[in-house]
């Protein structure tokens, strides 16, 4: 967390599940005790709140214990993680199954208008800047929209070039929600049947060793370039400070990296096997 800040980093995306909100408090704490000239308000700060944790009482119960770890009186932006919820325990941890999946409470996914209710109430309270989602479909986002009262900041998805996620983002841009790509760097998995990592892909590769750049630096290029915001993942202090080197991709290098992302669908994050729920059915 310091080097990233130091590095010039802004954005922290956190989340319950992440289980590290301690680490990072202490990281943002030492970060700002050490620079004067950066206040609070200078950093963006992302939380989420897990599955099981979607009853009202229990996402304030989570922003609360996020905020506790975090060492803050808000953050600047807070998600629904997941678009399903899930049945906790009585110490609040998921409840699963025989199975060994998640249980499913299957009012509040057919219906999470009181999630969202609890969600804006943060807003009214000061505890949250701004609200949104993550991993939320069109038909999804329609649902949300059609009853929220604070429509969603932010819908956070995975995008790269094996899953553009073109639709979804242009559907996001139409509505007034922010698209956010996570793994913008894709994955270190492999594309079932072929074998393909984004990160050995030799189109990408060639376009990085012609400017001379890590390949990292042209995935969060063409991001930008697209219109998004990106976040980039690493625990690498060189690759953090390297990550942050923006470059300007030309206009042949951009329709280089869309050629490669054409007609792909490749996604990486699916924990449908995990869930018991897949948000995702359509896809092989």
């Amino acid at each position: 967390v310091v080097a990233a800040l130091s590095a010039g980093y802004r954005h922290l995306d956190c989340a319950w599940f992440y289980q590290n909100e301690d680490e990072v408090g202490t990281g943002i704490k030492e970060f700002l005790d050490s620079h004067k000239d950066v206040k609070r308000e200078d950093i963006f700060i992302c939380t989420k709140v897990w599955q099981h944790l979607h009853a009202p009482e229990d996402v304030e119960w989570s922003i609360n214990d996020s905020l506790k770890k975090l060492g803050l009186e808000y953050v600047d932006l807070f998600l629904i993680h997941w678009p399903f919820a899930a049945e906790r325990n009585e110490d609040r941890s998921v409840k699963i199954g025989s199975d060994g999946k998640y249980i499913i409470n299957k009012a509040l996914t057919e219906d999470p208008t009181p999630t969202w209710r609890a969600m804006e109430s943060l807003v009214a309270s000061g505890k949250a800047k701004s609200i949104g989602v993550s991993n939320f479909t069109i038909a999804g986002l329609k649902q949300l929209l059609s009853f929220a009262k604070i429509p969603p900041a932010v819908n956070q998805i995975e995008i790269h070039p094996f899953l553009p996620n073109q639709e979804l983002i242009d559907f996001c841009r139409s509505v007034g929600v922010v698209p956010v790509a996570y793994s913008p760097l894709g994955s270190q998995d492999q594309v079932p049947g072929t074998g393909e990592k984004v990160s050995t892909n030799k189109d990408l590769i060639a376009i990085a060793e012609k400017n001379g750049v890590s390949l990292a630096q042209v995935l969060i290029a063409w991001g930008i370039k697209r219109g998004y915001a990106v976040l980039p993942k690493s625990s690498n202090e060189a690759r953090i400070k390297s990550n942050a080197q923006l470059i300007q991709l030309s206009d042949e290098d951009f329709e280089a990296v869309n050629k490669v992302a054409d007609s792909r669908n490749s996604r990486f994050v699916n924990m449908k096997d995990t869930f018991g729920y897949n948000v995702w059915p359509e896809e092989k």
